[in-house]
């Protein structure tokens, strides 16, 4: 079976995309996208009332691709928790590099330019950011006594989705994977850091052989 066909919508979403990346979202005229992806001007008015509707088809597209080839593709490859986020930095870092900084999420690519003047965009951005940080918070939880108690799993959840979107920005400025893996490494640094002060409480925590000696020793003293 050969490759399926793209449909029209397809085309003008995917054609959307590259090109508000290239030139951005203001830059680029609704007749360069339909010239670019070989389509009409009815058939973009049948798929879409207007050029924003346009732009909420391609936040979606490019979080659905983000969703399967970071985020479901890092749950397959690893099922320990700490180790999924970190696989997930590592994922993303692959696709930027892959893809020679063209690679970026929705969050990063376009809330500067249009989270002020869409609203509607800007509340969609706001629910991708919002799914991300919950399912980083959601494997911080689920680490259980690998991170220690007093974490505050919300904020270091959107420390860390935070910290790899300003990474990515820096990443194509400077068309270089420098700044993305200075801030990954710190990240993973700190994950380490806390695994390792949870593991050094449980540590402490624990009875050694001579203090479970004495503790029976009391009990048997107090009958």
């Amino acid at each position: 079976m050969g490759p399926r066909k793209t449909t029209t919508r397809e085309r003008l979403i995917t054609t959307a995309a590259e090109l508000f990346r290239r030139h951005g979202y203001a830059q680029t005229g609704v007749n360069q996208i339909i010239q670019e992806a070989n389509a009409t001007s009815g058939s973009f008015y049948h798929f879409f009332a207007a050029k924003e509707d346009l732009l909420l088809a391609v936040v979606d597209h490019l979080a659905e691709i983000f969703e399967m080839e970071i985020f479901e593709a890092a749950s397959q490859r690893s099922k320990d928790p700490v180790d999924e986020i970190v696989t997930i930095l590592d994922l993303y870092r692959q696709q930027i590099n892959d893809r020679g900084f063209s690679f970026s999420s929705p969050v990063a690519g376009l809330s500067a330019e249009v989270s002020e003047s869409h609203p509607q965009v800007r509340d969609r951005l706001a629910e991708i950011f919002a799914s991300w940080s919950d399912r980083i918070e959601d494997l911080l939880e689920r680490a259980g006594d690998r991170i220690p108690g007093t974490t505050d799993c919300t904020a270091l959840a959107q420390l860390i989705v935070c910290s790899t979107e300003g990474a990515v920005l820096g990443t194509r400025l400077n068309h270089s994977l420098a700044p993305f893996d200075a801030v990954i490494g710190q990240l993973r640094s700190y994950i380490s850091m806390l695994d390792d002060r949870a593991e050094l409480a449980a540590a402490v925590s624990r009875p050694t052989h001579a203090q479970r000696g004495a503790a029976q020793v009391a009990d048997w003293r107090s009958w």
